[in-house]
């Protein structure tokens, strides 16, 4: 922790002091602001001066071993924060919720609890903490630090389970946003229209700012990624699905791999209406093509045309797949990916939906003969999409 507290309560923070003036508090006694136990004070020459638990897990001012670069990013988003005439505080316990976020942010009325997340940390921790600010109505804004950025391409990130809790979206119009910042080289990066394409990729929207050409409200700024460029990028994610190689198959993609064997069917065969984007796809624990490929084969398929299916057989059927929105409460979103996906088909001339319930099958769901037949129609079905969808599919 950057502040304590000495005998006669006044908070100190180390790392605002000078080397002469830390020497002098060497002697002193300081205790942890949030549970009072006596802390150490740590000043060597290559660490930010802080303090530090003996062993208080259960302390929520213990940092669990994020360390010098936590620390670090916490007084550099200070710092810039204070450069904006903000108000704002660096780690303020809350008593009655028992909780210490990096930083406390006080705009008119709103209350804004800023965590720079630089270690991996039980996920439960994280919606904990999150249900005690939403308890206390401040708004939480995660930033992870810069360690936990894996870009693959220009518009591709490497994701996780992990990463996907820290998404926001602060309102229905508001994009998925992830925030990065790195203390080294002073970098904000901002994630935007996050599509996952597999259960560890996705494509969206990436932007890097220096530090000292960004302002706060720029984290609520939206710069798209366009339509065109996301049906772009769903034609390689396609081609990609079709012709990967998959070696060690485990967990839900060996299942879904035993299923298709047992539909006597295979993925270069797969209807072209299968893996289409779905901007909530978070809420579901398999990729896209797995429980898109379920409803189509095992619901659609064995319609005649005319026939009609329900919402809520759909969501029977895929139980098993979905994530509570209730995990992802960053998310201010009423977004449903079967919806989604079914407002696509839709818009495909697939399926017709004929009430709020009710979908009736309009054309037979076309099988490939061979990989080439299966690479053409995948085009033809995403330019179909960018053609019937001038904007963006919403929840």
């Amino acid at each position: 922790m950057l502040r304590a507290k000495t005998n006669e309560g006044k908070l100190v923070t180390l790392a605002s002091l000078t080397k002469t003036e830390i020497a002098k508090h060497r002697k002193k006694q300081f205790y942890c602001p949030s549970c009072n136990e006596q802390v150490i004070l740590k000043a060597g020459s290559k660490m930010i001066p802080h303090f530090a638990h003996r062993s208080k897990p259960g302390c929520p001012s213990y940092e669990g071993g994020e360390g010098h670069y936590h620390e670090k990013g916490k007084l550099i988003l200070l710092q810039w924060l204070k450069q904006q005439q903000i108000d704002a505080e660096l780690e303020v316990h809350m008593p009655v919720i028992n909780q210490r976020p990096d930083l406390l942010i006080n705009i008119g009325k709103k209350i804004i609890a800023l965590e720079f997340q630089s270690a991996r940390v039980p996920v439960e921790q994280i919606n904990s903490r999150n249900e005690g600010y939403k308890r206390a109505g401040i708004t939480p804004i995660w930033i992870l630090g810069a360690n936990r950025f894996s870009r693959l391409t220009q518009h591709h990130l490497k994701m996780n389970q992990f990463l996907l809790h820290f998404i926001h979206q602060f309102s229905q119009t508001f994009p998925p946003t992830l925030y990065f910042f790195c203390p080294d080289t002073l970098q904000f990066i901002l994630f935007q229209d996050i599509q996952l394409t597999s259960l560890n990729r996705s494509v969206g929207k990436i932007r890097i700012y220096q530090l000292n050409q960004m302002k706060l409200t720029d984290l609520f700024q939206h710069n798209p990624l366009g339509d065109n460029t996301l049906y772009h990028l769903w034609i390689r994610e396609k081609r990609r699905f079709r012709l990967q190689q998959r070696h060690h198959l485990r967990g839900r993609e060996l299942a879904f791999h035993q299923w298709l064997y047992l539909k006597q069917t295979h993925i270069e065969f797969l209807p072209s209406i299968v893996h289409l984007p779905v901007a909530s796809q978070y809420l579901m624990k398999s990729a896209a093509w797995d429980w898109q490929c379920r409803l189509l084969l095992d619901i659609l398929d064995l319609l005649p045309i005319g026939g009609q299916f329900s919402y809520s057989a759909c969501r029977h059927l895929l139980r098993n797949h979905l994530i509570s929105p209730s995990s992802f409460p960053l998310i201010k979103s009423h977004a449903n990916p079967i919806w989604e996906y079914l407002h696509l088909l839709t818009k495909l001339r697939v399926v017709k939906q004929l009430s709020s319930e009710l979908f009736m099958k309009v054309t037979e769901i076309k099988f490939h003969k061979n990989v080439e037949d299966a690479l053409e129609a995948d085009e033809k079905v995403i330019h179909a999409l960018q053609t019937t969808l001038p904007n963006k599919i919403q929840a």
